[in-house]
Parts: structure tokens; C-alpha cells; sequence
């Protein structure tokens, strides 16, 4: 099982489940109340100054301050980085991780890029860059890159201390991650999203930070093309509601800012209330009690980035945006970077093609986001069993909780249409993750099965999951203890192969119980 889905939940499908059974504040992947300027790929737009829709102030060049680090990615300039790869054995005492990561041989090819040369990544092959943290809350980070391939929360540039432990107190686990993510407007794909972490800065009633931030615009930026990315952490404290407290953070695109946490938590510029969600962990640069890491194209989970990376600056203190201006206009967006001789053009994944034999739930395209769309709701009377079979399909670039979800509530109906009284008892995710409620406390079988006290079975390979859930015959059988619920699913995938998944031991009042399915950006052909 991979913990770090549990990430997924608290950033947004977590939150719908919450508003779903009667709690929980606005999902954070809503609609903004504004939508920033994509760049046209030139400096014009830098030039004018304009940062988003609401404000054209005209920003001036500033000059840039020395440097904390700047690596040109020039050939032969004896910058540091190494070469890594991803290690084919387990990840050892990484008990967050489910790769590990090791020296490679191999070397990296060059070519032009917006300021000298750039480095190429092949997809296989990524940097391990050696950065030292700055020891201070107020930093910059920035960078250029001409992505070939990226995927839903794969890594381009990721830093900080305890990067593959599990998320748990004592670990100190704090990074940020420039990375893709399926976040926006009906579950829009968005790159480069900033996405953080700081187990440390818990709130006081135990929720984790977990906050992230984009150009609030719905679109991919440096998909090849040429993007400057810059993340300045500004570090005031912003504190929310439950006690979470996020660092200041300003984030741009191509020298325009597309996001200021400090304003939004102010004047709530960018959604009418804020929340910690969108900002940056505190502490990524501060010293930890692990060795600081920093790596380009590779994490110890996610698809190996596949592109160019150029001139990458570390500052300690906050830019301006007039230095922020400058640093873009140091570089060459238009300029023609060519792969290495051999390397296969990476062509964007095709979804299936799918006939439906039976009653189709979610759309054709697989855009039905989290908790939008569920079947008819089956009844299971006191001391009986009820099953269902459909077929799963997910889209072409698919993460592993894009498949099927069961959802357990007192009434047979879906959550959409449910009364108040109504309970919900669990929901079950396809890639072996539930979680029940708890007061307003969501308690998952990743952290909490002790406390859940369900038995979880599986036996799924976790390598191949994604290709032996597509087109897979799931049939699902739900039986009523009287007092628990006990949920059994067989799997035969596409070639014949099975597999077994199961929940066992689910609390729910007085033998009432129904359940339902939905989707989350996949559809199913429900046979009947």
C-alpha cells in the first residue's frame, strides 16, 4: 500500500466526504474567485508587470542578490549534482517509501537552453543536486524547465529532510514537491502545482499541513515549453482556524505573480476564505535531525520526469517581485532546445476505448471528479450478503485511487440523497484505503487500523496495480453482521489473473446498512 495516498484525501477528496455527511469546510479544488494570466512564452507580459487579473501595477527590474547556490546545468562546470536512478530492491529503512534511490552510472546529455545550456532527463535518469538548506524560513527557489513528460505527482524539483519516512511524529518529515496534480476546476490537471509537507507543524488538534499552491488558472505550464518557476517563501506565520500554521509564500510563473498566500490570507483574493491549504510548510530550509535532500525528476514514489532543467538559483532571503522580473529576464524562453539523438518523442497517453454492456457510471472521458456522481443504493437486510459486478476503467494517466470506491452508510441510498440521520460508515478506495469518521476526525487504515479494528486483506502487486485494475471484472460482496459489516471483493483482471481485496469487521448501528459506488475520475460498467 502506498501511505502517502492518504496526501490525496486531506488536500480534497477527504474534504468532499466530510461535506458529504453533514461536515467539513468547501473543497479546496472549488472554483477561485480569480484565474491568473497564463504567459504567452515571452517577456512582454513580464515587462508590463501584470500579476494577475485583479491588479496590473507595473513591476521594475530590481538587481538580484548574491546567490545562496546557482547551478547553470552548463556542461563541464563541475556544479556538483550526480546522476541517480530508481533502486529496483526495496527501500530499506525508508519507511515511508515504496522506491528507493541509488548513484547511477549513467550520464546526462545537453543542450541549449534559456541561459547557457541545460541538462536532458530521460525518464529513467534524474539529479541528485547535493543543495545545502539555507537554515532561514525566508527563501527563494527557482528554476527553468521544458518538461517532455510529467504525471500526476511526480516531481520535478523536491527538497527538504526526511523525504521517504512515513509521515508519523518523531520522523520530522518536511519537503515541498513541484509537481503535477488533478486539483483543479472539476478536477482539472494542474502543473506545476508547489505541493508541501510538515509533519512538525501539526495543529493543536492533530490535523498535519499539507498545503499547496498553483497559478489558480486550470492550465500546465513548461510542458514543452520553456517555464521560469519561483517559489518564494516569505515566512510570516498564518494561522487558520483549527490551529495549523503555514509559512508566507509568493509563487510565479515566468516572472508574473500567480499567487500570494499573504494576500489571500488577508483579503481572500484568491478564494473568499482562507485556508491553510493554500501555502507552504514551514521549516523546509530550516535545519532537521536528517540529512537535507534535494532532487530533480525523482522521488521515493512517483514516474521519473522526462525533460530539460536549466539554471537553478537558491536565495536566503525573499525576492521581490522586481527580482523575481529579473531573474526571468536573464533567460530565453523562445529558445529551441533538441533531445538527444534517440531519444522517443513522448507522445500523450490515449484513454481507452470502452462499450458498455450494462449501466454506466462516471463519464466516457473520465473527468466524473471525487464524489460527484454514485450508483443506485443497495439495501443488505440483517444477517445477509449483497453483491455487485462492473467493469473498472480509468484514464490513460490514471493514479491508483482513480478506480472504483465503495461507500457503507446506514441508508441505501446515495450520499447525494441522504437523510440527515443518515451514518456514514466507511468509504473504500480501489488501491486498499479506507477510512470511517470519528466525530469530525477522519481515522484511516494507514494510520489507524488498530483503532478502526478491521481486518484488511489483499493481495494486490502493488507495481502492476493500475495495469490489472483496467478493464478488470470486480464483483463486490457486502454482508450484515448485525453489528458489522463485512466488505469482499474479487478481482479477475483483463488477462484472467485474480486477485482478492477485503474489509472486514466495520462497525454500523442496529443492522441498518447500504452501500453504494463512485468513481473518481474513472467509470464503471455496472453488469447488474
Amino acid at each position: 500500500m502506498k501511505k502517502k495516498f492518504l496526501s490525496v484525501m486531506l488536500a480534497a477528496a477527504m474534504v468532499a466526504s466530510l461535506a458529504a455527511c453533514g461536515g467539513g469546510d468547501s473543497d479546496g479544488s472549488s472554483e477561485s474567485s480569480q484565474n491568473s494570466e497564463e504567459s504567452s512564452g515571452d517577456n512582454s507580459g513580464a515587462n508590463e508587470g501584470e500579476t494577475d487579473d485583479n491588479s496590473t501595477a507595473e513591476v521594475t527590474p530590481e538587481a538580484i542578490p548574491e546567490a545562496f547556490a546557482h547551478i547553470t546545468f552548463d556542461e563541464g562546470a563541475g556544479e556538483g549534482y550526480t546522476v541517480v536512478e530508481r533502486a529496483e530492491n526495496e527501500p530499506g529503512d525508508l519507511d515511508g517509501a515504496t522506491h528507493g534511490i541509488v548513484d547511477s552510472t549513467a550520464t546526462v546529455s545537453y543542450a541549449d537552453g534559456p541561459v547557457g545550456q541545460a541538462v536532458y532527463l530521460d525518464g529513467v535518469h534524474a539529479l541528485n543536486l547535493h543543495l545545502e538548506p539555507t537554515n532561514t524560513d525566508t527563501y527563494t527557489v527557482s528554476y527553468w524547465m521544458n518538461a517532455d513528460r510529467v504525471a500526476t505527482y511526480a516531481p520535478t524539483l523536491t527538497m527538504g529532510y526526511s523525504m521517504g519516512k512515513a509521515d508519523n511524529s518523531g520522523n520530522n518529515v518536511t519537503w515541498f514537491n513541484v509537481t503535477q496534480t488533478e486539483w483543479g476546476t472539476d478536477s482539472a490537471k494542474i502543473f506545476p502545482v508547489v505541493w508541501s509537507r510538515n509533519e512538525a507543524s501539526d495543529a493543536q488538534d492533530g490535523t498535519d499541513c499539507w498545503p499547496w499552491m498553483y497559478a489558480f488558472d486550470d492550465e500546465r505550464h513548461g510542458i514543452r515549453e520553456w517555464a521560469m518557476v519561483t517559489i518564494v517563501c516569505s515566512g510570516e506565520a498564518q494561522t487558520g482556524a483549527a490551529g495549523t500554521t503555514t509559512a508566507g509564500a509568493q509563487y510565479y510563473i515566468n516572472g508574473n505573480l500567480v499567487y500570494d498566500s499573504a494576500d489571500n490570507y488577508t483579503n481572500h483574493t484568491y478564494w473568499e476564505e482562507w485556508t491553510w491549504d493554500a501555502s507552504l510548510a514551514p521549516n523546509i530550509m530550516k535545519p532537521g535531525d536528517a540529512q537535507f535532500e534535494s532532487w530533480f525528476g525523482i522521488n521515493y514514489w512517483d514516474t521519473i520526469y522526462k525533460g530539460f532543467v536549466d539554471d537553478l538559483y537558491v536565495f536566503d532571503s525573499a525576492l521581490t517581485p522586481g527580482q523575481v522580473l529579473s531573474l526571468y529576464q536573464m533567460g530565453d524562453p523562445n529558445v529551441s532546445s533538441v533531445a538527444p539523438e534517440g531519444t522517443p518523442e513522448e507522445e500523450e497517453p490515449q484513454n481507452p476505448v470502452v462499450t458498455i454492456t450494462g449501466t454506466q457510471l462516471g463519464a466516457e472521458d473520465f473527468t466524473s471528479g471525487w464524489w460527484t456522481t454514485f450508483s443506485d443504493g443497495w439495501e443488505v437486510p440483517s444477517g445477509e450478503t449483497v453483491s455487485k459486478t462492473f467493469v473498472n476503467w480509468h484514464g490513460a494517466e490514471a493514479s491508483n485511487w482513480n478506480n472504483f470506491v465503495i461507500v457503507l452508510q446506514s441508508e441505501a441510498v446515495s450520499p447525494l440523497e441522504k437523510s440527515e440521520d443518515c451514518v456514514e460508515y466507511a468509504v473504500l478506495r480501489a488501491d486498499n484505503w479506507g477510512w470511517k469518521m470519528d466525530g469530525d476526525t477522519q481515522l484511516t487504515t494507514g494510520d489507524n487500523l488498530d483503532t478502526l479494528g478491521w481486518t484488511v486483506e489483499s493481495d494486490w502487486n502493488w507495481d502492476t496495480f493500475g495495469a490489472d485494475l483496467q478493464g478488470a471484472t470486480v464483483t463486490v460482496s457486502v454482508t450484515n453482521n448485525g453489528d458489522t459489516a463485512d466488505v469482499e471483493c474479487q478481482i479477475t483482471t483483463a488477462s484472467g489473473a485474480t486477485h482478492f481485496q477485503n474489509y472486514k469487521g466495520i462497525a454500523i448501528n442496529d443492522g441498518a446498512l447500504g452501500f453504494c459506488l463512485t468513481v473518481d475520475s474513472s467509470m464503471l460498467d455496472i453488469q447488474d
